[in-house]
């Protein structure tokens, strides 16, 4: 009943912002401080930066910081609260993935020895080739199953069209090349730090599949081979200026979005805790009270939207300041980083076609459509456990076929696990009461919803069909599904997400629709009120309050 009792988020923001400071002072939890997350990335930072003498420095250094890491992760989750991040839902979720992002290179991987970025080198007189990215460098191979720094890799590459290797090149002319663990310790810090930044790793050996392949220009000087894609019929965008323009007009466009988004939502009692039971959505949307149905898909279907543009939003700087910054000043760029930051297919899309939900069904919404952030690090979460739990499998007889399968469908349930356990973490340490069994459920359902379609369209509807069903059929039957899913669990994590407060954050600084009078009492077109830091005593320390 918590949104009952305001008039509007305003009463709600303030009551809960007096309850927060209330709490602080009786020491009910601890705020997030600066120095502490700064202190929480350096150890991170130490274990990588520090080239590992032999295996047992390596496992030392490794599986020492990442304890200490799981420690300080545990703390925060349970004593740290903060307001300002969607209502304390930033603190769990940032948490929680930081943790599973540092188990994957430090636990699951050895980066020094497997992984390799693309940068963009001058070859002077043919000094760098693929066996040897730097001068005097450690040789590297890019095949499966050779030898990466002297240890077996297991990534996959593929080999393009252009696969012989390159062995030489003009003097002085720009190459792409493979950079496996640098020796110079500048060179090292900025390969690290690009490495814990990067979450889809477009540039890296081990980059997301679902991102558009690579182009042949850099392949070309790679020898032939980079990582596999699953989308091998789509290209990124190669011109760095309408690469800019996209993301401006993404910013621009979602910014938008965002604003009319907010202005609905404020005025809708579910948004600001009013689950159960939940009155009918206000003007302008009132007239879909009659069914319950429709209120439902209607309040889902603007969740949605609030967290695709939110995320559009926020990544679409990505490419405006790197990219931008890096064609602006080129010989800042390259003095600063080895990366070819001025190159526009280090900037994929957020978000994959819409197509492959409709070509492929829920598979394709998670795994090609949906956002990739986080799917790295959820698979190798997944790969690290099921070869704890399960033996390797010979791949030429049927029954081992079978067990591929098996593990497969392994591996999808403990990835979409480990994404509700992230979730619910957001959840937990949000600044209200809310059920992290919800994010936990609607994620678990999604591995074996996944499945069963997958089974059926394979192994079932063939057999019964007496045709093959057209494209357009697939699609709508495709869509049916999803909508009819998610329509009966979206709910688990879209209910929590406003008990929690999560609707509550302000996305944007100026709103150009309330400032012209279309918000609720008391808005106005400056959104942003409060200090981002403030000072505490207890530690004596800046905090996100």
């Amino acid at each position: 009943m918590t949104g009952a009792i305001f008039h509007s988020h305003h009463d709600l923001i303030r009551q809960r912002g007096q309850q927060f400071e209330t709490d602080l002072q009786r020491g009910e939890f601890h705020p997030l401080l600066l120095q502490q997350v700064v202190g929480t990335f350096l150890l991170l930072l130490i274990p990588l930066v520090i080239p590992h003498r032999n295996r047992s420095h390596s496992l030392l250094l490794r599986y020492g910081f990442f304890s200490i890491i799981f420690c300080v992760c545990a703390y925060t989750i349970y004593t740290v609260r903060a307001i300002s991040l969607a209502n304390g839902y930033g603190v769990g979720l940032v948490t929680s993935w930081f943790l599973v992002w540092s188990a994957t290179i430090l636990v699951f991987n050895d980066v020094q020895q497997d992984f390799k970025r693309i940068e963009k080198v001058t070859d002077v007189q043919g000094r760098y080739n693929n066996e040897n990215p730097e001068p005097n460098g450690s040789p590297i191979s890019t095949e499966k199953g050779e030898a990466v720094n002297g240890r077996v890799s297991t990534l996959r590459l593929r080999r393009t069209k252009h696969s012989p290797i390159q062995e030489s090149s003009s003097p002085d002319e720009k190459v792409y090349r493979w950079q496996p663990y640098p020796r110079s310790f500048g060179h090292r810090l900025d390969w690290v730090l690009d490495l814990i930044f990067n979450f889809r790793g477009p540039e890296w050996n081990w980059r997301v599949r679902a991102l558009p392949p690579i182009p042949d220009s850099v392949t070309k000087d790679l020898g032939g081979q980079a990582p596999t894609s699953e989308m091998e019929g789509s290209r990124a965008v190669q011109d760095p200026r309408k690469r800019l323009r996209q993301a401006f007009h993404s910013m621009l466009r979602n910014y938008i979005a965002l604003d009319v988004v907010k202005v609905l939502m404020n005025r809708d009692p579910f948004f600001r805790g009013l689950v159960s039971p939940s009155p009918p959505p206000p003007f302008p949307f009132h007239f879909l009270a009659f069914s319950p149905l429709l209120v439902r898909f209607y309040r889902l279907l603007l969740s949605l939207i609030g967290v695709c543009c939110a995320l559009q939003f926020i990544t679409s700087f990505n490419p405006i300041f790197f990219l931008g910054l890096s064609c602006a000043f080129p010989q800042l760029s390259r003095a600063i980083t080895h990366q070819p930051l001025d190159e526009a297919w280090l900037y994929p899309e957020q978000f994959g076609p819409v197509s492959a939900a409709l070509d492929h069904g829920l598979a394709g919404c998670w795994s090609l459509w949906w956002h990739q952030m986080f799917r790295f690090g959820f698979s190798e979460v997944a790969r690290f456990v099921h070869d704890l739990l399960l033996p390797p499998c010979d791949r030429s007889s049927d029954k081992s076929h079978r067990k591929k399968n098996a593990r497969r469908a392994i591996q999808i349930l403990i990835a979409f696990c480990v994404s509700g356990l992230l979730h619910a973490s957001g959840s937990y340490t949000q600044f209200a009461t809310t059920k992290p069994s919800g994010p936990i459920l609607f994620f678990f359902l999604q591995a074996p919803a996944i499945l069963v379609q997958r089974f059926l369209s394979r192994a079932v509807l063939p057999r019964l069909l007496p045709f093959n069903p057209p494209r357009w059929l697939r699609r709508v039957t495709n869509l049916a599904f999803l909508v009819a899913w998610f329509m009966l669990t979206g709910p688990l994590i879209v209910d929590d997400f406003a008990r929690g407060g999560i609707w509550l954050f302000e996305p944007v600084p100026l709103s150009p629709l309330r400032g012209m009078g279309f918000g609720v009492e008391g808005d106005g077109w400056l959104c942003w009120e409060e200090p981002v830091f403030r000072w505490w005593e207890g530690l004596r320390g800046l905090f996100w309050p």
